[in-house]
């Protein structure tokens, strides 16, 4: 894992991937497995949200939304591909 002098770990692909698949059954494994914080972690879903314009304290993040389109493109709700809110919804983001 990268850091910088703040002791920040840089969230990667498989970082965000693997929050998206275990964080509502156990954050605290997403913690252990990926370095970062729940604060942080709460963050990183909210920079999705705010990509799909749900929220509007910042821009968002292209690479959280792009793996959360795969995600929610691989989690069918009702054999339909996932919607932005059904997805902010289900990890608390709106």
């Amino acid at each position: 894992m990268e850091a910088n002098k703040s002791n920040h770990v840089n969230y990667t692909e498989e970082h965000v991937r693997f929050i998206l698949n275990y964080y509502r059954t156990n954050e605290e494994l997403c913690v252990n497995e990926t370095g970062h914080s729940i604060s942080s972690i709460k963050l990183m879903l909210q920079n999705i949200g705010a990509t799909y314009g749900f929220l509007n304290f910042s821009k968002g993040n292209p690479m959280y939304a792009r793996i959360a389109d795969e995600y929610r493109e691989k989690n069918l709700v009702h054999n339909e591909i996932m919607s932005k809110k059904s997805f902010c919804m289900r990890f608390g983001i709106i």
